[in-house]
């Protein structure tokens, strides 16, 4: 790592750091840690590292945000899509940003899994540009000047570590992937079971508005979040938080159809 930084210079860690924010699975975090290290020998300067991290996170969290303000829920879909709960990533995550706000952007480089979303929910939110691109910025500043001052303060002892890890590597990735394995085959089961529990019938558009439109109506559910939803709902629906909802089921009488629209 540190002979190719040697090598291609600042361009490599702006690149780097681009391609990881647009979403590719490439290893800023050791970049970045190598970057200190090269720092401490005067090879880069330390604050240069951090303005590139910075401006690269700024430019790649651009595209998701603007992603988000223009196409809506159907960004946020398609990255909770490869989550391993797809389910429910829509709705936690929208939960997270709508309890945390602005802070969530700040605490998204130390998340896993909250780096991806939060631009483009900032976006379908209407959060202004100018205060997305300060707090992005700021918890990249935060992310960067962290990892690289670790690098920077460890310096060449981080390099004999990361040797006693290249030399014991094979059993290391072999222990590594073996609980990741474990790990991902229970969620996997864990998903199919609750699935199978909770079979529940589906309706199409077409036949709901045809109900609707019928002498015994079903009562609309509207479970989505305010962002997902925005100012567009079914006709007739009653917008209720997840949370809210065994107190707003109290008035509906129990022989009453109910159709419950959720992410």
């Amino acid at each position: 790592m540190g002979d190719f930084l040697l090598q291609h210079g600042y361009a490599v860690i702006f690149v780097i750091g681009l391609v990881a924010q647009l979403g590719a699975p490439v290893p800023l975090t050791p970049l970045l840690l190598a970057a200190g290290v090269l720092a401490k020998e005067d090879h880069f300067s330390l604050g240069g590292i951090i303005v590139l991290s910075v401006a690269a996170s700024a430019l790649g969290h651009l595209v998701w945000y603007e992603a988000g303000r223009r196409r809506g829920a159907d960004v946020l879909r398609l990255i909770c899509r490869i989550s391993i709960e797809p389910d429910s990533c829509v709705r936690r995550t929208e939960d997270l940003f709508g309890r945390h706000g602005g802070r969530a952007l700040v605490a998204a480089p130390f998340v896993p899994g909250l780096g991806a979303v939060a631009p483009p929910l900032a976006g379908m939110a209407g959060m202004s540009i100018g205060r997305f691109l300060l707090l992005d910025s700021l918890g990249a500043l935060l992310f960067s000047a962290l990892l690289a001052g670790i690098g920077f303060a460890a310096g060449p002892e981080l390099i004999v570590l990361v040797q006693v890890g290249l030399r014991f590597g094979v059993w290391l990735g072999l222990a590594g992937g073996v609980v990741l394995g474990l790990w991902l085959g229970w969620k996997i089961a864990q998903r199919s079971a609750v699935a199978r529990a909770a079979v529940v019938p589906r309706i199409e558009a077409g036949d709901l508005l045809e109900r609707l439109d019928s002498d015994d109506p079903p009562v609309v559910v509207d479970l989505r979040g305010e962002i997902t939803r925005g100012d567009e709902s079914l006709p007739g629906a009653h917008p209720v938080a997840p949370r809210d909802l065994p107190r707003w089921a109290e008035g509906v009488p129990r022989d009453k159809e109910i159709v419950v629209a959720c992410d």
